[in-house]
């Protein structure tokens, strides 16, 4: 009998070690999670000044930094960039140095985001497919002063996947295999186009301020300018659903399209799901950097205090007195966040009971934290020209709180990717690791 019961608990502690395991690759293989990190940071590979915008463009696909640089010719093209060492994985000319020197306008290119519905991508990876994946640059390259070309970059490999003309434009955006292109016209107003394949599915014209930004996700998408006017959302077919006045930030939190536009000092909110009328909300929604989808269908806003809202009717949850930092992550049912007073602060997402880490030091400021899976990380800033510090939490037990080392001189730490870039007081930048 004790040989049984010792071996009963031996198999109960392996299947629960196992499904752990399991559950911290799960987290590990999210999106916005951080590729594991050792106990000192080291520098990997410092970026050189043409090469900086391809790694602030945050897009990382199969271990590179992907995005777009221009020589000093004047040329212009499409590149990936080793994330441990920096070389050049591939290179794909999008502008020639004369058509760049005949030309006002800079080409502009976004990386895609996979959406929760998208398969894998086909054998053939068709742009459509490439697009709907995630794995997608799309580049908007003029061509004329009246026309624009849109160039389909397989992210993995630098193949030109299509290349078609389009009406001129000024900003693009994708979601779920659609590429929608914005261009100004006279008196505030955009025409914002949809395309699919590269053919336009729809076309509409809708008031978006002085300027054109496009935002788009859950078959929505919202044209306008951050710096005040007016920011329209328009549906999957094309109609303008609704309207916002003001200074308006437009975000994505998974499907879901949420305004936050400031009236006399205070933040009003609407979160847009396709099919149903908008939900309005106090503050400002938060973005979380990594979700594990436990806590669907819940919206959490931050000012003074913090809160949770139903998604789909606007019914408050929860309201916390503490003012969350600008992000969160969501795993196992809680958001995690910090606060003023905690490196890394937990709400359970359905009742909002607070479950705090450590303690912020005096005079410090505790960032959104990361997670590489099993542990969290914050990045902690001080004065100025103090060096920022990365602390370490383990994310099951709440303890063992350590400094992780850090390279010398660096006063500046971000996530870009799945990687740690640091930058110096002469403005070098790193790629840690």
């Amino acid at each position: 009998m004790p040989v049984l019961v010792v071996g009963l608990a031996l198999g109960a502690q392996a299947t629960l070690d196992a499904r752990a395991r399991h559950h911290d690759a799960f987290l590990a293989g999210l999106p916005g999670t951080l590729a594991p990190l050792p106990e000192r940071l080291a520098v990997r590979w410092e970026v050189p000044t043409t090469e900086q915008p391809v790694v602030a463009a945050d897009f990382e696909v199969a271990g590179a930094f992907v995005g777009a640089r221009r020589m000093a010719d004047g040329s212009f093209d499409a590149l990936a960039l080793d994330t441990g060492t920096g070389q050049v994985r591939w290179a794909t000319p999008l502008q020639a140095p004369s058509d760049a020197r005949a030309s006002t306008v800079s080409p502009t290119c976004v990386g895609t985001r996979a959406s929760s519905s998208a398969g894998a991508a086909s054998a053939t990876r068709s742009a459509t497919d490439v697009v709907a994946a995630g794995e997608a640059l799309l580049c908007l390259v003029p061509a004329s002063p009246e026309a624009s070309r849109l160039v389909t970059v397989d992210a993995r490999n630098g193949s030109v996947l299509a290349a078609v003309d389009v009406p001129r434009a000024d900003v693009l955006a994708a979601d779920r295999g659609t590429t929608y292109l914005a261009t100004r016209t006279a008196n505030g107003t955009c025409v914002v186009r949809a395309l699919v394949g590269g053919a336009t599915r729809w076309a509409t014209a809708a008031r978006c301020g002085a300027g054109a930004e496009l935002v788009a996700a859950g078959g929505q998408v919202a044209a306008g300018t951050a710096d005040g006017g007016w920011t329209s959302v328009l549906s999957s077919d094309g109609r303008v659903v609704a309207g916002v006045d003001g200074t308006t930030a437009t975000s994505v939190v998974g499907d879901l399209l949420v305004t936050s536009t400031s009236v006399g000092g205070k933040v009003r909110s609407q979160v847009f799901a396709a099919g149903r009328a908008p939900v309005a909300v106090d503050g400002t929604v938060m973005v979380p950097r990594v979700d594990d989808g436990s806590a669907a269908g819940v919206v959490v806003t931050a000012d003074r205090e913090s809160r949770g809202y139903d998604a789909a009717t606007g019914r408050l949850l929860w309201r916390v007195p503490l003012a969350l930092s600008g992000g969160y992550l969501v795993r196992d049912g809680r958001i995690v966040s910090s606060s003023s007073q905690d490196l890394v602060v937990e709400i359970d997402a359905r009742s909002g009971e607070v479950h705090h880490r450590a303690a912020v030091q005096r005079d410090a400021l505790a960032m959104t934290p990361m997670t590489d899976g099993p542990r969290f990380f914050t990045i902690v800033l001080g004065a100025p020209s103090d060096p920022a510090r990365l602390i370490g939490i383990d994310a099951a037990a709440g303890q063992g709180v350590t400094q992780v080392g850090t390279p010398v001189g660096l006063l500046s730490l971000r996530q870009v990717g799945r990687h740690l870039v640091g930058s110096d007081a002469q403005g070098v930048v790193s790629v840690l690791g």
